[in-house]
């Protein structure tokens, strides 16, 4: 499974016209990322003010120079060049997803992610799997795999959604959990599932092999990897001997070499670059910020880039699969099938009914959908021209609703929000939200920073304990008068020092 998937994306790149690359086709496709990263800054402002995702921004800069347009870029899904864009940008995904997750939350906050990877997912691959077999007649096997594919929630179309500090951090939590913890499930059943559909004979040994490659030999390579990157970074800051601004670089390289170093000896690169990003998050807060400050920013570039390389033929495959059944389709995974799913996950839930409304709709289709697609496409797959077609219009349909929608919600639900007082948002993440927490449930009492700074004016007695951590407290100048600074570790040890008989309140970052 390894080395065939390196071998294919390292076979020569070719133009449109089906020819090696030339200096022109460099040039052109040079400029094509210049393009991608000047339009960034440019529409940043306008986007984060407007109702436009800037997913749809490059989807329309890919339809200008295809080839319904300027024509200088024409690229199908099955070319080798899509191919190579499609494998950084899915195996820097993978890694920053795996990057950001906080597991010193989820010990205690655990059953958010658990629905979501457990009922949530599978009940939307479900859904979504019968209504693809049911109107398009397709195999079981080809079905779950449209169903997987579409239950893979985007990041990079949840961005605006979860930065938007009209909507309270729990409900931003709830959704960057999902979509952060998404690839633990989606990923591999996607390999499996077309393993299955493309129709390759293999015996029992060989698919034990397969299921070794992708269960053990993934995860192992990318740990391994990560434990020696952080030894060696470890070694060389003991030392004075790296530089913050080339850590992030480091980082970089530790998923590309976990990638590589899987797929050479027949794992799966995509499970060990996850991995990889899970073990610098547990054991290496610092390269992990290192990380989150530059390489997070290069891997959203390489997503908006394959978004302009495939932006003409994703419009193209719409147009030629869009029919009433498709139609039909779309509307059911977009409107029906996630949300379905996750108000049955959050029948328990803490938050408002506005709250879960918006949780429920916000499950976007975008990039994600689309490298699962192509990595299917490499696995042999049968009726490609279908599938991607099925995809596309999810996948447009989505850019433009969930795009579109993000802003004009946040403001709905922020004008709520100051009409009445909401649970979430005194609710610190996302378990909460599911009551989910210390001793079972919120055990502490939280307040408003506003009531905080009314009983404050009003003189009231309150001990104030600043637990941020010393990063956190170090590079901030923001601190409240009278604020005793005592981090969590050492509040055990320090009880002696908080006044008896005063309500104390915490607060950090």
């Amino acid at each position: 499974m390894g080395v065939t998937w390196l071998a294919t994306i390292a076979s020569p790149l070719t133009a449109p016209e089906g020819q090696p690359f030339d200096e022109h086709t460099l040039v052109i496709y040079l400029g094509a990322v210049g393009l991608v990263i000047l339009a960034s800054g440019l529409v940043s402002g306008f986007v984060e003010r407007g109702p436009l995702s800037q997913v749809l921004v490059f989807v329309a800069l890919g339809v200008l120079v295809g080839p319904a347009g300027l024509g200088v870029i024409d690229l199908g899904i099955e070319s080798p060049a899509v191919r190579v864009l499609a494998t950084v940008s899915l195996v820097l995904v993978l890694f920053t997803d795996a990057i950001k997750i906080n597991l010193g939350q989820l010990r205690t906050n655990w059953l958010l992610p658990a629905l979501a990877l457990g009922p949530g997912a599978l009940l939307t691959i479900g859904l979504i799997g019968f209504a693809a077999a049911l109107l398009f007649g397709l195999p079981w096997s080809l079905a779950l795999l449209v169903g997987t594919i579409l239950a893979s929630t985007d990041a990079v179309l949840l961005r605006d959604v979860t930065r938007d500090s009209r909507l309270p951090l729990a409900v931003r939590h709830t959704l960057s959990v999902e979509a952060g913890t998404n690839d633990i499930i989606v990923l591999p059943l996607t390999l499996v599932l077309a393993a299955f559909a493309s129709g390759v004979g293999r015996d029992g040994l060989e698919w034990v092999e397969f299921s070794v490659g992708l269960l053990v030999l993934g995860p192992l390579v990318g740990i391994g990897v990560a434990l020696l990157a952080i030894r060696a970074v470890a070694w060389l800051r003991r030392r004075r001997m790296i530089s913050r601004d080339y850590e992030s670089l480091y980082s970089l390289g530790v998923a590309f070499v976990a990638f590589a170093a899987a797929q050479l000896v027949g794992g799966s690169g995509f499970v060990a670059a996850f991995a990889a990003g899970l073990t610098i998050a547990v054991l290496d807060l610092e390269l992990c910020d290192c990380f989150l400050e530059y390489g997070e920013t290069t891997a959203e570039v390489a997503m908006l880039l394959t978004f302009v390389f495939l932006g003409a033929a994703l419009v193209t495959a719409a147009l030629n699969a869009f029919d009433l059944r498709t139609l039909l389709f779309a509307l059911f995974v977009l409107v029906l099938a996630r949300p379905l799913a996750f108000l049955a996950a959050l029948a328990r839930s803490e938050a408002s009914t506005d709250a879960r409304l918006l949780l429920a709709w916000f499950g976007p289709r975008g990039l994600n959908s689309l490298l699962l697609v192509i990595l299917a496409v490499a696995e042999g797959i049968p009726d490609v021209d279908t599938l991607f077609g099925v995809v596309s219009v999810v996948v447009l349909g989505s850019i433009v609703l969930h795009g579109t929608s993000a802003t004009p919600l946040a403001a709905w639900y922020g004008r709520t929000a100051h009409r009445e007082e909401l649970p979430e948002e005194t609710l610190a993440d996302a378990g909460h939200l599911l009551h989910v927490g210390p001793d079972g449930g919120v055990s502490v009492p939280r307040m408003l920073p506003v009531d905080l700074k009314r009983r404050l004016d009003a003189g009231e007695p309150t001990t104030l304990l600043d637990v941020r951590r010393l990063a956190a407290f170090g590079s901030s100048g923001r601190r409240i008068p009278g604020a005793i600074r005592m981090p969590v570790g050492d509040i055990l040890r320090r009880l002696d020092e908080i006044p008896p008989g005063v309500p104390v309140v915490l607060y950090c970052a």
